[in-house]
């Protein structure tokens, strides 16, 4: 899917910013050339991003034509240099005091080229270069819903099925440490170590910002937001005991009188595996909100009957360092299979209320 991406983000760029040229070109009228440039301005990978990028790029071309128009008026007997400097300076003032982080470089473009360039047809030439930035923005925005739709809530999914996946992995290689006989599944997603985890948590996070803006007001209210915390709480919460594990990772030669212990817990890593396999394939079904696994996570019988092993005075006769070790891995296990149980409570409790 990634490598995907960037192909269609590209083609879809290049063929709203041809046919924003073409119609530009049939109306005749001048400086048809600002419709691409916009266009290539905003165009970005979710329809939130493009509308906050098109947001920032009109505000900074009204600023900028409303200080055209003052500083050419006002400050044209002076120096070039010295009202050219006085209004940029307050374009760069008045953008941070509306808290544009790029609409402010439009603005100073529009001051430039018209101070230098359009000094003489102002009143015909901000209309037009205003005209074509919203026809450009307007375009790019018909682009995202027509052409290709890039949704903010799937990229978010999307990134989040590619950690549970991850996790997935993770689970089976934690397995084969424990059980490393069994011949590892030739299907198996790409396991990933704590830091390569919480990379990818990192990754998924970073989607959910483009999530808000898409969604417009009061956006943690809505059933897309509240599903995503859910599926943040919950890898979270997972990439958390993977960290565990990985420090309390159990000798290379366990002794036989500790080897159902470890069953159990291989059981229910595999189990997780499983069930994890079934959020990835619910996250990646489709457009809008994916529905909860059919089925919820089921313990194994081996996890079940733990209480009796750990009773067994045979396991207790182990030595007190690889009982804390065996325990540290339990209690993590628990809090995994508990994890994914909330999260799917949660989940479903989501999608009822629609």
């Amino acid at each position: 899917v990634q490598t995907c991406a960037l192909p269609i983000y590209a083609l879809r760029t290049a063929f709203t910013a041809g046919l924003g040229n073409g119609f530009a070109s049939i109306t005749g009228l001048p400086d048809d050339q600002y419709v691409a440039l916009a266009v290539l301005a905003v165009s970005s990978g979710t329809y939130g991003a493009t509308v906050e990028l098109g947001r920032q790029r009109l505000l900074g071309t009204v600023l900028g034509s409303l200080l055209l128009l003052i500083g050419f008026e006002c400050l044209g007997h002076l120096p070039l240099a010295v009202g050219l400097a006085i209004t940029l300076g307050c374009l760069r003032l008045l953008g941070g005091l509306l808290s544009l982080k790029v609409g402010y470089k439009v603005g100073g473009m529009i001051v430039v080229m018209g101070w230098l360039v359009h000094e003489g047809n102002l009143a015909s030439w901000i209309p037009l270069r205003f005209f074509w930035t919203v026809l450009g923005v307007v375009l790019s925005l018909l682009s995202l819903r027509l052409f290709w739709p890039a949704r903010g809530l799937e990229l978010c999914l999307g990134r989040y099925a590619d950690l549970i996946e991850q996790l997935q992995g993770t689970f089976l290689a934690l397995t084969q440490r424990l059980e490393p006989s069994p011949a590892a599944p030739t299907a198996a997603p790409a396991a990933g170590s704590f830091c390569q985890l919480r990379a990818a948590l990192q990754s998924a996070r970073s989607q959910r910002p483009a999530l808000l803006q898409e969604l417009g007001g009061q956006p943690q209210r809505h059933p897309a937001v509240l599903l995503v915390n859910s599926l943040d709480a919950a890898a979270s919460r997972l990439v958390t005991m993977v960290g565990g594990m990985e420090r309390a990772v159990p000798p290379q030669h366990d002794p036989q009188l500790v080897a159902r212990l470890h069953r159990a817990e291989a059981d229910l890593l595999r189990q997780m595996a499983a069930q994890l396999e079934l959020w990835s394939q619910q996250l990646r079904s489709g457009r809008g909100l994916p529905q909860p696994p059919a089925t919820q996570l089921e313990l194994p019988a081996s996890w079940l009957q733990l209480g009796a092993e750990l009773n067994d005075p045979v396991a207790n006769s182990a030595s007190l360092e690889r009982l804390e070790r065996i325990a540290t891995r339990l209690v993590l296990c628990r809090q995994a299979a508990q994890a994914i149980r909330d999260g799917e409570h949660s989940w479903q409790t989501i999608l009822a209320r629609l």
